[in-house]
């Protein structure tokens, strides 16, 4: 899968419910905006052309990267969504309502890291095909015992968000299932 992985966390009291990438990876993507931006500007001064096109290039790529990211927003009380898709300058953006969603699916995937590792994704589904499958949360493990063994603790995770959501959750993690997002959508 090409996407930057997101993760699931609760705010406010658990009024809102946001899959964005880590915390980490967003200070990755400001630091080379802001700093490539300013030392961009301090070799403009220092009259190294070098330097600020170098420099402006890692700017620029911290911004597409901040454009490209996968973002969506539940507001549990309105029951709404937000969501943001990249790729590319011009993102997509989708809003409605929570009763849009369909369902949370876990599905495994054979991962390639180690033998017996399995990457499992949480995907989640849109009524009538309204918007793209999103893979909300992924994760890969070693499961010496099948790919149901080693997808409980995201089987969990995807319940209590389903609960909130108020959608059901699927299991599928008893069958090895390809990638659900391929490289060219």
């Amino acid at each position: 899968m090409l996407e930057t992985p997101t993760r699931g966390r609760f705010l406010k009291e658990e009024r809102f419910l946001i899959f964005e990438p880590e915390p980490a990876y967003m200070v990755l993507v400001y630091s080379c905006i802001f700093g490539g931006g300013a030392i961009a500007l301090w070799g403009l001064v220092e009259f190294n052309i070098n330097l600020s096109l170098i420099s402006l290039a890692v700017c620029f790529a911290g911004i597409w990267a901040n454009l490209s990211l996968v973002r969506i927003r539940f507001d549990l009380k309105n029951r709404t969504f937000r969501r943001r898709q990249g790729p590319g300058m011009i993102p997509r953006l989708w809003q409605g309502s929570v009763n849009d969603l369909d369902a949370l699916v876990v599905v495994a995937e054979t991962s390639l890291i180690a033998p017996g590792s399995f990457r499992y994704h949480l995907v989640l589904h849109w009524k009538n095909n309204m918007a793209p499958l999103m893979v909300l949360e992924s994760e890969v493990r070693v499961s010496p015992g099948g790919p149901q063994a080693g997808g409980h603790y995201l089987v969990a995770k995807a319940t209590k968000y389903g609960q909130k959501l108020g959608i059901p959750v699927y299991d599928n993690t008893h069958f090895v299932s390809p990638c659900p997002i391929t490289a060219w959508t």
